[in-house]
């Protein structure tokens, strides 16, 4: 299970569409932080996460991590996880 919490109040649409419900801003994800706010939702731990990430995108572990690690970064500074 993961130790990231998302906010609630978010709905995250197959187009990409991101909403906040809670403050009203919307938000525009590509297909690397649509798969990763998913599996948050999901509440994947980040091994599972980084697995799937390689395997869909066909990419190694360290550009998984650091696609991850931008996203985390991005989510915290807009309030829409804690960690």
């Amino acid at each position: 299970m993961s130790n990231i919490q998302t906010k609630s109040e978010t709905t995250l649409l197959e187009s990409g569409f991101l909403f906040d419900h809670a403050s009203g801003l919307s938000y525009t994800v590509n297909g690397t932080a649509h798969l990763i706010f998913n599996a948050l939702k999901e509440e994947k731990d980040t091994a599972d996460i980084l697995d799937e990430l390689e395997k869909t995108f066909d990419i190694d572990r360290e550009t998984a991590q650091n696609d991850l690690d931008d996203f985390l970064h991005n989510l915290k500074s807009i309030g829409l996880i804690e960690l």
